[in-house]
């Protein structure tokens, strides 16, 4: 269970921020946001979270937010509070702006290749909406040829984690849909558990990432992930970039 109070977003406006503090727009489960929060968790940023009602978005929000974007940041500038949008671009953002404990490589080249990974990754989100949609009976093979890639590269690195001894950028941008998966284990504990073998580098980096103080603040049970899904019919997890 995430262990961060979100406010809810109500009619009016909230008040505007204080020059050391962001605001974040988020709908509760989006993935895409629980991206940015990992981040901002990781710079020790001050932060609010204001939960939004994707199928009710307030006046005021959609106002500032023409094409109804989420997640959103806020950011106090000189000329008032700015939002900013894309999950990857807010992330780049919020590295950039607090420059202690870096997430991104500071070898150029070592970035370019997270990045391109990244865009990678899209091939298992894709397959995991197939597997949600469909009730688990197709997607499967693109999450597990996307999850060999990251094996591969994982062993190829030497690491534990992508990021090096630490999690990075990567590592956080991939996470939130790797929690998710893990809702297949209340599908089938037996079966989940078998794939253990074919990603052992991949699995490995799975358990340290759940002992990670930054995950644990947002993170959710397998439980809670399998009923959400099989309850809402319209989830947003493809809905918001």
């Amino acid at each position: 269970m995430s262990h961060y109070q979100f406010k809810t977003a109500g009619p009016l406006p909230p008040p505007s921020l204080p020059a050391d503090k962001l605001r974040l727009y988020h709908v509760d489960m989006n993935p895409y946001g629980h991206r940015v929060l990992l981040v901002l968790e990781a710079k020790k940023a001050k932060y609010e979270v204001y939960k939004l009602d994707p199928l009710r978005l307030p006046a005021w929000f959609k106002e500032n937010n023409r094409r109804y974007k989420i997640p959103v940041l806020e950011v106090p500038t000189d000329h008032g509070d700015k939002y900013l949008f894309e999950s990857v671009v807010i992330c780049d953002y919020l590295d950039e702006k607090y420059p202690r404990n870096p997430l991104h490589s500071s070898d150029p080249f070592v970035k370019a290749q997270d990045r391109l990974l990244i865009e990678r990754f899209n091939e298992l989100i894709k397959g995991s909406l197939e597997c949600f949609d469909t009730n688990f009976v197709f997607g499967s093979e693109q999450i597990l040829q996307t999850m060999d890639i990251f094996e591969k590269e994982l062993a190829f690195r030497g690491t534990n984690y992508f990021g090096g001894d630490r999690p990075g950028m990567l590592d956080y941008m991939i996470w939130p849909w790797l929690e998710r998966l893990y809702l297949m284990r209340v599908v089938d504990q037996r079966k989940f558990d078998d794939k253990r073998h074919y990603f052992p580098n991949f699995a490995d980096w799975g358990d340290l990432m759940q002992l990670d103080d930054v995950v644990k603040k947002h993170s959710r049970s397998p439980q809670e992930y399998f009923d959400y899904y099989k309850n809402v019919k319209t989830h947003s997890m493809g809905f918001y970039l």
